[in-house]
Protein backbone atom coordinates (compact mmCIF):
# COMPACT_ATOMS: atom_id res chain seq x y z
CA UNK A 1 0.00 0.00 0.00
CA UNK A 2 1.06 3.62 -0.54
CA UNK A 3 1.03 4.36 3.21
CA UNK A 4 3.13 1.31 3.99
CA UNK A 5 5.73 2.26 1.37
CA UNK A 6 5.86 5.78 2.76
CA UNK A 7 6.39 4.42 6.27
CA UNK A 8 9.20 2.18 5.06
CA UNK A 9 10.95 5.08 3.32
CA UNK A 10 10.54 7.19 6.44
CA UNK A 11 11.92 4.45 8.68
CA UNK A 12 14.83 3.81 6.31
CA UNK A 13 15.73 7.49 6.48
CA UNK A 14 15.35 7.65 10.28
CA UNK A 15 17.29 4.41 10.70
CA UNK A 16 20.18 5.74 8.65
CA UNK A 17 20.24 9.01 10.59
CA UNK A 18 20.11 7.15 13.90
CA UNK A 19 23.01 4.96 12.84
CA UNK A 20 25.01 8.01 11.79
CA UNK A 21 24.32 9.67 15.15
CA UNK A 22 25.36 6.50 16.93
CA UNK A 23 28.66 6.36 15.08
CA UNK A 24 29.52 10.04 15.53
CA UNK A 25 27.82 10.66 18.88
CA UNK A 26 26.91 14.16 17.65
CA UNK A 27 23.30 15.06 18.47
CA UNK A 28 21.19 16.66 15.77
CA UNK A 29 20.46 20.39 15.91
CA UNK A 30 17.05 19.89 17.49
CA UNK A 31 18.57 17.93 20.35
CA UNK A 32 21.73 20.01 20.86
CA UNK A 33 20.24 21.78 23.88
CA UNK A 34 19.27 18.61 25.73
CA UNK A 35 21.27 17.06 28.54
CA UNK A 36 24.03 14.82 27.11
CA UNK A 37 22.34 11.48 27.76
CA UNK A 38 18.79 12.45 26.79
CA UNK A 39 19.30 12.45 22.98
CA UNK A 40 20.95 9.04 23.21
CA UNK A 41 18.09 7.65 25.30
CA UNK A 42 15.53 9.05 22.87
CA UNK A 43 17.44 7.48 19.99
CA UNK A 44 17.37 4.14 21.83
CA UNK A 45 13.63 4.41 22.38
CA UNK A 46 13.14 5.35 18.74
CA UNK A 47 15.00 2.27 17.58
CA UNK A 48 13.02 0.00 19.90
CA UNK A 49 9.85 1.56 18.50
CA UNK A 50 11.01 0.96 14.94
CA UNK A 51 11.74 -2.69 15.74
CA UNK A 52 8.12 -3.22 16.78
CA UNK A 53 6.82 -1.46 13.67
CA UNK A 54 9.17 -3.41 11.41
CA UNK A 55 8.07 -6.75 12.86
CA UNK A 56 4.45 -5.75 12.26
CA UNK A 57 5.29 -5.11 8.60
CA UNK A 58 7.51 -8.21 8.29
CA UNK A 59 10.37 -5.85 7.47
CA UNK A 60 13.28 -7.74 9.04
CA UNK A 61 15.83 -5.59 7.19
CA UNK A 62 14.65 -2.56 9.18
CA UNK A 63 14.94 -4.62 12.37
CA UNK A 64 18.59 -5.23 11.52
CA UNK A 65 19.20 -1.50 10.90
CA UNK A 66 17.63 -0.49 14.21
CA UNK A 67 19.33 -3.17 16.29
CA UNK A 68 22.72 -2.34 14.78
CA UNK A 69 22.12 1.28 15.79
CA UNK A 70 21.33 0.16 19.36
CA UNK A 71 24.53 -1.86 19.44
CA UNK A 72 26.74 0.87 18.00
CA UNK A 73 25.24 3.43 20.35
CA UNK A 74 26.12 1.22 23.32
CA UNK A 75 29.70 0.90 22.04
CA UNK A 76 29.96 4.69 21.77
CA UNK A 77 28.44 5.31 25.20
CA UNK A 78 31.09 3.10 26.82
CA UNK A 79 33.66 5.69 25.73
CA UNK A 80 31.91 8.57 27.50
CA UNK A 81 33.43 10.16 30.59
CA UNK A 82 30.91 9.61 33.41
CA UNK A 83 31.99 12.81 35.15
CA UNK A 84 30.80 14.86 32.17
CA UNK A 85 27.40 13.16 32.49
CA UNK A 86 27.01 14.05 36.18
CA UNK A 87 27.47 10.36 37.05
CA UNK A 88 29.83 8.87 39.63
CA UNK A 89 33.08 7.86 37.85
CA UNK A 90 33.53 5.08 40.42
CA UNK A 91 30.50 3.36 38.85
CA UNK A 92 32.30 3.00 35.54
CA UNK A 93 32.39 -0.83 35.77
CA UNK A 94 28.63 -0.96 36.41
CA UNK A 95 28.01 1.44 33.53
CA UNK A 96 30.12 -0.72 31.21
CA UNK A 97 28.31 -3.83 32.38
CA UNK A 98 24.89 -2.54 31.36
CA UNK A 99 26.17 -1.30 28.00
CA UNK A 100 27.83 -4.66 27.36
CA UNK A 101 24.48 -6.24 28.20
CA UNK A 102 22.85 -3.98 25.61
CA UNK A 103 25.40 -5.07 23.00
CA UNK A 104 24.91 -8.76 23.82
CA UNK A 105 21.11 -8.46 23.78
CA UNK A 106 21.29 -6.61 20.46
CA UNK A 107 23.22 -9.55 19.00
CA UNK A 108 20.40 -11.89 20.08
CA UNK A 109 17.80 -9.64 18.43
CA UNK A 110 19.90 -9.49 15.27
CA UNK A 111 20.28 -13.29 15.18
CA UNK A 112 16.49 -13.66 15.45
CA UNK A 113 16.01 -11.12 12.65
CA UNK A 114 18.42 -13.04 10.42
CA UNK A 115 16.30 -16.15 11.02
CA UNK A 116 13.20 -14.09 10.11
CA UNK A 117 11.60 -15.04 13.44
CA UNK A 118 9.46 -12.06 14.44
CA UNK A 119 8.31 -13.51 17.77
CA UNK A 120 11.91 -14.23 18.77
CA UNK A 121 12.85 -10.68 17.74
CA UNK A 122 10.26 -9.18 20.08
CA UNK A 123 11.09 -11.56 22.94
CA UNK A 124 14.77 -10.62 22.67
CA UNK A 125 13.89 -6.92 22.40
CA UNK A 126 11.85 -7.12 25.60
CA UNK A 127 14.82 -8.73 27.36
CA UNK A 128 17.07 -5.96 26.03
CA UNK A 129 14.78 -3.27 27.42
CA UNK A 130 14.21 -5.07 30.72
CA UNK A 131 17.71 -6.25 31.51
CA UNK A 132 19.86 -3.53 29.98
CA UNK A 133 17.79 -0.34 29.71
CA UNK A 134 15.55 -0.56 32.78
CA UNK A 135 18.29 -2.17 34.87
CA UNK A 136 20.61 0.72 34.09
CA UNK A 137 17.91 3.28 34.91
CA UNK A 138 17.24 1.61 38.26
CA UNK A 139 20.95 1.74 39.12
CA UNK A 140 21.86 5.23 37.94
CA UNK A 141 18.72 7.29 38.53
CA UNK A 142 18.42 8.40 42.14
CA UNK A 143 15.80 6.06 43.68
CA UNK A 144 14.19 9.01 45.43
CA UNK A 145 13.97 10.83 42.13
CA UNK A 146 12.24 7.86 40.54
CA UNK A 147 9.31 8.45 42.88
CA UNK A 148 8.65 11.99 41.69
CA UNK A 149 5.07 12.25 40.42
CA UNK A 150 6.21 13.53 37.01
CA UNK A 151 8.43 10.45 36.56
CA UNK A 152 5.59 8.14 37.57
CA UNK A 153 3.28 9.75 35.01
CA UNK A 154 5.90 9.47 32.27
CA UNK A 155 6.64 5.87 33.27
CA UNK A 156 2.94 5.07 32.92
CA UNK A 157 2.89 6.58 29.43
CA UNK A 158 6.03 4.65 28.54
CA UNK A 159 4.45 1.42 29.77
CA UNK A 160 1.42 2.05 27.54
CA UNK A 161 3.69 2.79 24.57
CA UNK A 162 5.60 -0.46 25.14
CA UNK A 163 2.36 -2.44 25.19
CA UNK A 164 1.15 -0.75 21.98
CA UNK A 165 4.50 -1.56 20.39
CA UNK A 166 4.12 -5.18 21.50
CA UNK A 167 0.57 -5.17 20.13
CA UNK A 168 1.89 -3.97 16.78
CA UNK A 169 4.39 -6.80 16.58
CA UNK A 170 1.66 -9.37 17.28
CA UNK A 171 -1.05 -7.53 15.31
CA UNK A 172 -3.06 -7.58 18.55
CA UNK A 173 -5.47 -4.74 17.80
CA UNK A 174 -7.37 -5.21 21.08
CA UNK A 175 -4.19 -4.54 23.09
CA UNK A 176 -3.33 -1.54 20.92
CA UNK A 177 -6.83 -0.10 21.37
CA UNK A 178 -6.83 -0.67 25.13
CA UNK A 179 -3.48 1.00 25.73
CA UNK A 180 -4.21 3.86 23.33
CA UNK A 181 -7.30 4.63 25.41
CA UNK A 182 -5.11 4.52 28.53
CA UNK A 183 -2.81 7.11 26.95
CA UNK A 184 -5.76 9.40 26.25
CA UNK A 185 -6.96 9.08 29.84
CA UNK A 186 -3.48 9.76 31.23
CA UNK A 187 -3.01 12.89 29.15
CA UNK A 188 -6.34 14.23 30.41
CA UNK A 189 -5.22 13.72 34.02
CA UNK A 190 -1.79 15.23 33.44
CA UNK A 191 -3.25 18.35 31.80
CA UNK A 192 -4.89 19.52 35.04
CA UNK A 193 -3.55 22.69 36.68
CA UNK A 194 -2.72 20.96 39.96
CA UNK A 195 -0.72 18.18 38.25
CA UNK A 196 1.17 20.59 36.01
CA UNK A 197 2.09 22.81 38.95
CA UNK A 198 2.86 20.23 41.64
CA UNK A 199 4.13 17.26 39.62
CA UNK A 200 5.75 18.95 36.63
CA UNK A 201 6.57 22.29 38.28
CA UNK A 202 5.08 24.30 35.43
CA UNK A 203 3.91 27.42 37.19
CA UNK A 204 3.88 29.82 34.25
CA UNK A 205 0.89 30.10 31.93
CA UNK A 206 3.11 30.06 28.83
CA UNK A 207 4.86 26.84 29.86
CA UNK A 208 1.54 25.19 30.68
CA UNK A 209 0.06 26.22 27.34
CA UNK A 210 3.02 24.75 25.44
CA UNK A 211 3.03 21.56 27.51
CA UNK A 212 -0.71 21.11 27.03
CA UNK A 213 -0.19 21.51 23.30
CA UNK A 214 2.11 18.48 23.30
CA UNK A 215 -0.34 16.54 25.46
CA UNK A 216 -3.11 17.39 23.01
CA UNK A 217 -1.06 16.00 20.12
CA UNK A 218 -0.42 12.80 22.06
CA UNK A 219 -4.10 12.47 22.96
CA UNK A 220 -5.37 13.22 19.44
CA UNK A 221 -3.05 10.64 17.92
CA UNK A 222 -3.93 8.12 20.64
CA UNK A 223 -7.57 8.53 19.59
CA UNK A 224 -6.59 7.95 15.96
CA UNK A 225 -4.65 4.84 17.01
CA UNK A 226 -7.72 3.55 18.84
CA UNK A 227 -9.98 4.18 15.82
CA UNK A 228 -7.50 2.51 13.48
CA UNK A 229 -7.14 -0.46 15.83
CA UNK A 230 -10.92 -0.88 15.92
CA UNK A 231 -10.84 -1.02 12.12
CA UNK A 232 -7.76 -3.29 12.19
CA UNK A 233 -6.09 -0.80 9.84
CA UNK A 234 -2.39 -1.44 10.44
CA UNK A 235 -0.99 1.36 8.20
CA UNK A 236 -3.26 3.90 9.92
CA UNK A 237 -2.14 2.65 13.35
CA UNK A 238 1.48 3.08 12.28
CA UNK A 239 0.87 6.57 10.88
CA UNK A 240 -0.80 7.75 14.10
CA UNK A 241 1.81 6.01 16.29
CA UNK A 242 4.64 7.75 14.48
CA UNK A 243 2.86 11.10 14.76
CA UNK A 244 2.24 10.58 18.48
CA UNK A 245 5.87 9.64 19.01
CA UNK A 246 7.53 12.42 16.97
CA UNK A 247 5.07 15.34 17.25
CA UNK A 248 4.09 14.65 20.85
CA UNK A 249 6.61 12.71 22.94
CA UNK A 250 9.93 13.55 21.25
CA UNK A 251 9.03 17.18 20.58
CA UNK A 252 7.98 17.66 24.21
CA UNK A 253 11.25 16.19 25.46
CA UNK A 254 13.20 18.47 23.11
CA UNK A 255 11.38 21.47 24.57
CA UNK A 256 11.31 20.65 28.28
CA UNK A 257 14.21 18.27 29.04
CA UNK A 258 17.24 20.55 28.91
Amino acid sequence: MKTTKLLRRRRDRCGALALLAALTLIPGTAMSQLRPLVPLMLDNLGDVNRIGEAVALDDLEQVAISVQALKQRAVGMRQLDLATLDLDPEQDALWDGFLQAQEAAADVVLAAAEKKDGRAVMAATRRLVGNACLGCHASFRDPGNMLRPSVLFMTSLLSAWRDMNRGLSMKDFNLIDLRARDVSALTEVIAGDEILENAFRLGGSKQRRIFRGFLRRVSENAALISQAADAEDLPAVLDASNAMWTDGCISCHEKFRR
